[in-house]
Order: structure tokens, then C-alpha cells, then sequence
């Protein structure tokens, strides 16, 4: 079963897709995800989770992140936790993301991959 939404426009600089292939539900972001993005992917989201097994969100199409945007990620991984889904974030090794995501500690609390499914060492200062 594959069931995918089109490409879903956040705000300006942002847009979603959702992709549910059997139980797993990828959620893919595109540009910057900011504060100005944070209702339209709630509202967005929905229902996509429903009877998923795992989610894995995809942020390598992603060039900025704040604090809304973390606080997604943080959010995410606590629904997933609550409901016993598999939870993975994808995210390349170098580039403004994954910069954050170091800076912050996020990457220690957070299951990051890279495209290869390789879990990178965090060297994060925290």
C-alpha cells in the first residue's frame, strides 16, 4: 500500500509531503522551516500517523531550522515514544541542519541516519 499526498506548501520558503508505504509513514520537508511553518504542519499531519508502525522524517531537502522546527522534532519523538512507533530523522552529514541539530545536543536525543542509515557520533558540545 502507497498512499502519497502531493507536495504540501507550508509557507513561502516551505513545503511537506507525506508518504505512507504499508506502516511506515515518511514525512519529507523542503526549504526553511521556521516559525511561519508550525500550524500548516500540524495541520497537515492530521491523521497521517494513524495506524503507522514508523515515521521517519526526512530533512535532508532541508536548508534551515529553528526553534519551532525543533521543538517538532522533540514533539515527534514523544508522540512516537507514547505510541510505540519507530522513529527516525534523516538527516546528511554536514549543511545548516545538521549544524543545529549538533549545536543543540538534539543529535544525542534524537535518532538521526544519514542517507546510508549510518548513525553519525554526535559531537554535539552539550
Amino acid at each position: 500500500m502507497l498512499d502519497e499526498r502531493e507536495n504540501k506548501r507550508l509557507s513561502q520558503l516551505c513545503s511537506m509531503r507525506v508518504e505512507r508505504h504499508f506502516y511506515t509513514v515518511m514525512i519529507t520537508l523542503h526549504g526553511e522551516f521556521d516559525c511561519s511553518c508550525e500550524r500548516a504542519f500540524r495541520e497537515e499531519l492530521g491523521g497521517a500517523l494513524d495506524e503507522a508502525k514508523a515515521l521517519v522524517v526526512d530533512l535532508q531537502a532541508l536548508k534551515f531550522i529553528d526553534s519551532p522546527g525543533l521543538r517538532m522534532l522533540l514533539a515527534l519523538h514523544g508522540t512516537a515514544r507514547d505510541d510505540g512507533l519507530d522513529f527516525t530523522v534523516l538527516c546528511d552529514g554536514s549543511g545548516g541542519v545538521r549544524h543545529v541539530l549538533r549545536e543543540t545536543g538534539l543529535d544525542g536525543v534524537l535518532p538521526v541516519v544519514d542517507d546510508a542509515g549510518a548513525v553519525p557520533a554526535s559531537d554535539s558540545p552539550v
